[in-house]
């Protein structure tokens, strides 16, 4: 075999492993999950100033032209939530990703640069639908749910990079939300924050939770809950320079520190997108592939 010929064979080796599965499929299902309940458990009127809708309405700048809602206006925002929904719904089927994951990413830009009340879920939703966006156009299945087919090794090589992009952003998000934690807030370095935010008005855990939860957070033993939030945002941040096999026990974490976050500050749209993030983040892609219920998925498809 001639060095070309080796060269060949190691390159296509390495890029082997067909990165568009199930497993980016349930990842843009839960980003899309997360933006789907914000529309059906809130009043888009209250999500939406008439004025600053407007602003983006008639301005001149391309991005505020495209603005979903900028188009549909203030008087038509109940049409643009409807319509939304059913572009969520399409998305969760899976059903043609090559289209609806532009459309998904119209849709979470557009809110995430118009709408008033945000908390930090649609930033994260429009940052990542962005991202797998290539894989969507690139996949060449009808449905996302469906079982791989194969895909040439371009398409192959490039998932691999959008992948690895995907990767880099989430662990930059999580390190710089532990870096930002602890130098603009004295109260993360001295352990004392989390007593601080269950006990906030606005974003403080239930009555019936917090009398539970009393006696950790006025003790010393804030300073451990505290601090285990920091490192366990720095632990995700360091599985990058895992191989993607060895990621997926991250999960676990990822999963805790987010269902915490729901649970007691009671962000469960921002949850819902940080767990899409974390399986398009970390989980093999062959990771469903001998999951019963995707066997049974995939015949039905």
């Amino acid at each position: 075999m001639s060095k070309f010929n080796e060269v060949v064979l190691r390159f296509e080796n390495r890029f082997k492993e067909n990165p568009y599965t199930i497993t980016y499929g349930f990842g843009r299902t839960l980003l899309a999950l997360s933006t789907l309940s914000v529309f059906l458990f809130n009043d888009i009127s209250i999500l939406y100033n008439e004025q600053a809708l407007d602003v983006i309405s008639n301005s001149d700048l391309f991005v505020n032209k495209i603005n979903f809602f900028g188009i549909f206006g203030y008087s038509n925002l109940l049409i643009a939530q409807l319509i939304s929904i059913f572009i969520f719904l399409l998305v969760i089927s899976g059903y043609l990703p090559q289209i609806t994951g532009i459309l998904h990413f119209w849709v979470c830009f557009s809110f995430n640069n118009s709408a008033i009340l945000l908390d930090g879920g649609e930033q994260v939703a429009s940052i990542f639908t962005l991202l797998i966006l290539p894989i969507c156009i690139l996949d060449n299945r009808l449905n996302h749910w469906e079982k791989s087919v194969n895909q040439n090794i371009i398409s192959k090589v490039f998932g691999h990079f959008i992948f690895a992009v995907i990767s880099i952003q989430a662990s930059y998000l999580y390190l710089n939300t532990a870096i930002e934690k602890l130098y603009r807030l004295p109260e993360w370095k001295e352990g004392t924050a989390l007593y601080y935010v269950f006990n906030n008005p606005m974003f403080g855990v239930p009555d019936f939770v917090q009398n539970s939860l009393s006696f950790l957070t006025h003790s010393k033993f804030v300073l451990i809950l505290t601090w285990s939030v920091i490192l366990s945002h720095l632990f995700l941040s360091y599985v990058l320079l895992l191989k993607r096999k060895n990621k997926k026990y991250a999960i676990y974490a990822g999963f805790f520190l987010h269902g915490g976050i729901a649970l007691f500050m009671g962000l469960y749209s921002f949850s819902l997108a940080m767990f899409g993030v974390l399986v398009l983040y970390l989980l093999p892609f062959d990771y469903f592939k001998k999951c019963k219920f995707y066997e049974k998925l995939s015949r039905k498809n």
